[in-house]
């Protein structure tokens, strides 16, 4: 069985973290996690720690990381999916964008008070965060988070 890759990102990489968990990998992010907080949650879930501190062998010892070189959010993405060779990995939309939970199948009856009166008359698939409830559904944007997804599958 191939292991399971589990990251924590810095401050410095919140957008990476965003696609990361878009593409479905485990991602932990707070922008305000302090130095203390990001070692204690690596070494006790044993994350990889994405950053863009080239000190950060120094700063956080014993704690396996990764350092971005990029700023762009997007080539940051191809750097992590190419070292850790994630490319056959990708489980697309299973995760939430916003706070790393589980994305679960929702009916639209259990939700349709939620949901603004074109989103509800337009789309019937829905899914929900198990930890934040944020609801999910194929809106425009998702066509552009598809052509990634497949760019990503292609290239790496």
């Amino acid at each position: 069985m191939l292991p399971e890759y589990k990251f924590l990102a810095d401050a410095n990489v919140g957008k990476l973290a965003r696609l990361l968990r878009m593409l479905g990998f485990d991602t932990v992010y707070d922008n305000a996690f302090s130095m203390r907080q990001l070692t204690g949650i690596a070494i006790e879930e044993n994350r990889i720690l994405l950053s863009r501190n080239p000190a950060a062998d120094k700063l956080f010892p014993g704690i396996q990381n990764f350092i971005i070189s990029d700023e762009e959010p997007y080539i940051q993405l191809r750097q992590v999916i190419q070292y850790f060779n994630l490319k056959d990995r990708l489980r697309p939309f299973t995760r939430c964008i916003l706070c790393n939970g589980i994305l679960l199948t929702v009916s639209k009856e259990n939700i349709i008070n939620r949901l603004q009166q074109n989103t509800a008359l337009y789309f019937d698939d829905f899914w929900q965060c198990n930890d934040c409830n944020r609801i999910y559904w194929k809106g425009s944007h998702y066509e552009r988070m598809l052509q990634l997804v497949k760019q990503i599958r292609k290239k790496g």
